[in-house]
């Protein structure tokens, strides 16, 4: 019984010793966010026809994606219906 005492003994030296470097970790921890309380302000302002475009674009984008998934998932529907068949014939 005397040689569990020592590996219960590691773990919890090194479960202290994580704990320890844990809170000096966090202070040191580097950020890409500015210290001071600055507002970020962007230079380049979008104009709203510039706005609009962008809005008319994202929309085009996701009316392709929502096709090209309803197509594959049609698709691969119609493969596994047709292989199921196939098994059972």
């Amino acid at each position: 019984m005397a040689g569990f005492g020592g590996s219960v003994a590691a773990a919890n030296h090194a479960i202290k010793v994580n704990r320890a470097m844990l809170g000096k970790h966090r202070k040191g921890k580097l950020s890409l966010v500015s210290s001071k309380n600055e507002k970020w302000e962007d230079p380049i302002k979008a104009t709203p026809e510039q706005l609009a475009e962008i809005r008319t674009r994202i929309r085009k984008e996701e009316k392709v994606r929502h096709m090209k998934i309803l197509i594959i998932t049609v698709v691969s529907f119609i493969v596994i219906l047709s292989g199921f068949l196939y098994i059972l014939n």
